[in-house]
């Protein structure tokens, strides 16, 4: 496992001299602090808006570095033609892989737990309130983090970047809708054979990212209903089975493709 850990250490570091990391970080702590400027922010319960925009705006900066990274790993090593030389040492593929992939699950979990320390002494500061249960939904955006990261890396096995996040995106958004969107699209009867078809795989087959949105519940002090324990293990075992899948499917392909 040491190739795996020096795969993935090299994926750090590379994120560390890399702008755009930095210029994602720093533009979502900036909205962040700027929450309570808006105008809506004097209305209602103050604490619940900030926590969930801020949540919001969390989920979006890990989505960007899980497609990001996960997009242009591969290809960016390929086309510096750097990959070819580490491929010529004594490793295997799939450890090249697997440590990429845990490279880029480490970055946005530091990046996370950065955005926690923030958000939570910001709440601490401005309302007197401790509130570390606002880990519980960082913990499940990094879980969708880790989800996208390994269908990003899939497809960047064949495709070019700018591909591959586009299809990142189409798989973010699909997932969320699958639950209205494409039951919809299944048991209508009005739609034809093969929309009915493609819809119904497409829902047993995609998982269901929207289960791991549970921003707005700890935004609102978990009133409507608590997260325990039980609720977060179901959520990480499907997580982790998608992610498993999506990897082993990913390093199998890559070990595979003509280099």
């Amino acid at each position: 496992m040491r190739a795996v850990g020096a795969f993935a250490w090299s994926v750090v570091q590379d994120a560390l001299h890399r702008k755009v990391f930095y210029a994602i970080l720093a533009f979502t702590v900036i909205l962040m602090l700027l929450i309570p400027l808006l105008p809506s922010a004097e209305v209602g319960v103050q604490i619940d808006l900030l926590r969930e925009a801020a949540l919001g705006l969390t989920s979006i900066m890990a989505f960007l570095l899980a497609v990001i990274l996960g997009s242009t790993i591969i290809p960016g090593e390929l086309g510096r033609r750097t990959l070819y030389n580490t491929l010529s040492k004594p490793v295997q593929r799939w450890q090249y892989y697997l440590g990429k992939y845990v490279g880029i699950v480490l970055v946005v979990a530091v990046s996370l737990l950065f955005t926690f320390v923030v958000l939570v002494l910001f709440v601490l500061i401005k309302f007197g309130l401790f509130n570390p249960g606002l880990a519980k939904a960082l913990f499940a955006i990094l879980l969708e983090a880790m989800v996208l990261a390994s269908i990003a890396m899939l497809a960047s096995v064949y495709y070019s970047p700018l591909v591959c996040i586009l299809l990142a995106g189409l798989f973010y958004v699909v997932c969320h809708v699958k639950g209205d969107f494409l039951y919809r699209g299944m048991t209508d009867a009005a739609n034809n054979p093969l929309l009915r078809a493609l819809s119904g795989a497409a829902y047993y087959l995609l998982p269901n990212l929207e289960r791991l949105n549970i921003n707005e519940t700890i935004a609102h002090g978990e009133r409507v209903f608590k997260v325990g324990p039980v609720e977060m293990l179901l959520l990480t075992a499907v997580a982790m089975m998608f992610t498993a899948i999506f990897l082993f499917l990913g390093s199998f392909l890559f070990s595979r493709r003509d280099l």
